[in-house]
């Protein structure tokens, strides 16, 4: 009797074990936990609510024990980042055991779903590779009226390589999100780290900037991005940083909203960048909102798009290194039908696709993964 109740006794422990608090918990606190068949158990501490709703995706119902505090399990979730948000009598609230990101146009609790330590290695911060910096920099726009932030990640060889200068990568994040997203939901620091020590990829600077914009009296953000982009915030980091001050050395990308403003970007200002990427965003001629028939598809239509930039493919090839179209599985295959339909018409592109994913965090970590090693390779 004595052993079975050691043996109980121990496989109770190694459960236990098994369930992983979220990366993201704040000190001491022991839930979410993700359990081993990836379902995710939550806790919420609400003793005088009488119904207390998680949504993790879809809704799920929580139950109270006696002490007041609410609890369920969730169905297995997909590996990867995941917003979530409790809801008590109808009111929608971040969870106080979790850290919070921007997304979803607020701010929002996450859970880490973890890939194999093998598939999260890229964007995963390993002993004895050399850290780059991060840093939160303010500038006043003279175009928005306002003063804003941008974060600029340097290369961990920047300081102390003090005569050298770098090409730039300009990235933007998406709908909902903002220039935090990129560091704290998409590791791009952690990831620019691991490629540049193993080799993969030129070190650079990236900045990552707001993409909400507005000249004041006006309603298009579109505009206010792209004169604040060109008139301030390039001339701000050429002056500011040592950096490699010509388009052949200069990158833009973003994903969903962010890839349409990294295409406008590129495509109607080419005098400044040689390289673009879009992940999980179409090329969008005409109506923006008119995403599900994406102009670009149409020759005439994509002939006569950004002053003609398609019309001649010969002098596109010459003048962009890097054309890089991206999103996950889960997404569909129209941006893998329009790099067919670019490539037909002689503009030379990248696709890649990750695997099992949709419109989310991993899937933009993968393809910036990929698409820095293609950068400023000349």
């Amino acid at each position: 009797m004595k052993r079975i109740l050691t043996l109980i006794c121990s496989l109770c422990s190694v459960a236990a074990m098994a369930q992983t608090p979220s990366e993201y918990n704040l000190a001491g606190k022991m839930f979410p936990q993700v359990n081993p068949d990836r379902t995710v158990t939550f806790q919420f501490n609400a003793p005088s609510a009488s119904k207390v709703v998680l949504n993790l995706g879809k809704d799920y119902e929580m139950t109270k024990n006696e002490k007041g505090v609410w609890t369920v399990t969730t169905d297995p979730q997909v590996v990867g980042f995941h917003y979530y948000a409790v809801k008590v009598g109808g009111l929608s609230v971040i969870d106080p055991a979790s850290a919070v990101f921007y997304g979803t146009s607020k701010y929002s609790s996450a859970i880490e779903v973890p890939e194999s330590a093998a598939e999260a290695d890229y964007y995963t911060p390993k002993q004895g590779v050399p850290q780059g910096a991060v840093r939160s920099v303010r500038f006043y726009s003279d175009v928005c009226k306002e003063w804003r932030r941008m974060y600029v990640y340097t290369p961990a060889e920047y300081y102390s390589n003090p005569d050298k200068r770098y090409p730039v990568l300009y990235l933007q994040h998406g709908g909902g999100e903002d220039e935090q997203g990129w560091i704290f939901q998409g590791r791009a620091d952690i990831i620019m780290d691991n490629l540049i020590a193993e080799g993969k990829a030129e070190p650079m600077i990236i900045v990552m900037n707001s993409g909400y914009a507005q000249i004041p009296g006006s309603t298009d953000s579109f505009d206010a991005f792209e004169q604040m982009m060109t008139e301030e915030v390039i001339p701000f980091v050429d002056q500011r940083y040592r950096t490699i001050a010509d388009r052949e050395h200069r990158a833009t990308a973003g994903l969903s909203w962010g890839a349409k403003q990294a295409y406008d970007l590129a495509f109607g200002y080419p005098q400044y960048y040689s390289a673009v990427g879009g992940f999980s965003g179409i090329i969008v001629v005409g109506d923006f909102g008119n995403r599900a028939n994406p102009g670009i598809l149409d020759k005439a239509q994509r002939n006569a798009a950004y002053n003609g930039i398609f019309s001649n493919p010969k002098q596109f090839n010459k003048d962009f290194d890097v054309l890089f179209i991206a999103n996950g599985e889960a997404e569909g295959s129209h941006l893998a039908n329009m790099s067919k339909t670019l490539k037909k018409a002689g503009i030379k592109n990248t696709f890649y696709q990750s695997p099992e994913t949709a419109h989310e965090w991993l899937t933009w970590r993968r393809c910036l993964y990929n698409y820095v090693q293609l950068l400023f390779k000349k």
